[in-house]
């Protein structure tokens, strides 16, 4: 008797599994049937974002960024002879960079574009737009992101805004402390504030370059201002 419990048992198991098996089978169906529209629009809509990735990255991105590397190559080649004005415009039939930051946005290329145009803006004495190509410029270089700060401070001090001169040539000097690019800035900073007339701190960062960076030129230098300000002091 117990054999035939337990087999009927069985039975009864494998008919409920059947039976719910088969109401999920059809509550399935019936929520596709309710919902089948949104259900497509999704999948469609996944679908058309993965072909649109893929498309931008291969039949967009790749190549702008392809072009853009191809016509940086003469910007580079006249920004390397100190022929500042045909790097930043071109020479008629190769283009500068400022034009290749403009047309290839977006791009490493045009990313590198905008260095080159902000270095050779300031070089030519066209102050605000060197800090504008600057400003765009994004690494995460260390001695790039000095230099793109110390030459957005060296932009500001020459049209004399001091305040701003001072406050990028900090963000050069943390972000990069190397015997390089630190005391250059340092100095710079310090300059530009004894210059404001806040000679105070203008003297604590002279005594900063000269005990952090004691063989640099900045170093030795630093030594004589010192001495200068310490002796206004009395």
């Amino acid at each position: 008797m117990a054999k035939k419990k337990n087999k009927q048992e069985e039975h009864d198991i494998l008919l409920e599994g059947n039976e719910q098996l088969s109401n999920m089978f059809n509550n399935a169906e019936y929520y596709f049937e309710q919902y089948k529209n949104i259900i497509i629009g999704v999948i469609v809509a996944i679908i058309l974002l993965i072909a649109g990735i893929w498309g931008y990255k291969n039949l967009i991105k790749g190549p702008k960024e392809e072009k853009a590397q191809n016509a940086i190559v003469d910007a580079q080649n006249y920004f390397e002879t100190d022929s500042m004005q045909l790097a930043l415009n071109g020479d008629g039939s190769s283009l500068g960079f400022a034009a290749i930051a403009k047309q290839y946005s977006g791009t490493p290329a045009g990313n590198r574009a905008n260095f080159g145009a902000g270095i050779a803006s300031l070089r030519l004495g066209k102050y605000a737009d060197a800090i504008n190509y600057l400003d765009k410029f994004s690494t995460e270089d260390p001695i790039l992101k000095a230099r793109k700060y110390g030459c957005m401070g060296d932009a500001y001090a020459e049209q004399k805004q001091m305040d701003k001169a001072i406050e990028n040539y900090k963000k050069a000097v943390d972000a990069a402390k190397n015997e390089i690019t630190a005391p250059t800035y340092l100095f710079r900073a310090a300059l530009a504030l004894a210059q404001k007339g806040n000679k105070k701190e203008a003297l604590e960062l002279y005594k900063r370059v000269k005990d952090e960076y004691p063989q640099s030129q900045e170093g030795m230098a630093a030594q004589i201002y010192i001495a200068q300000l310490e002796a206004q002091a009395l």
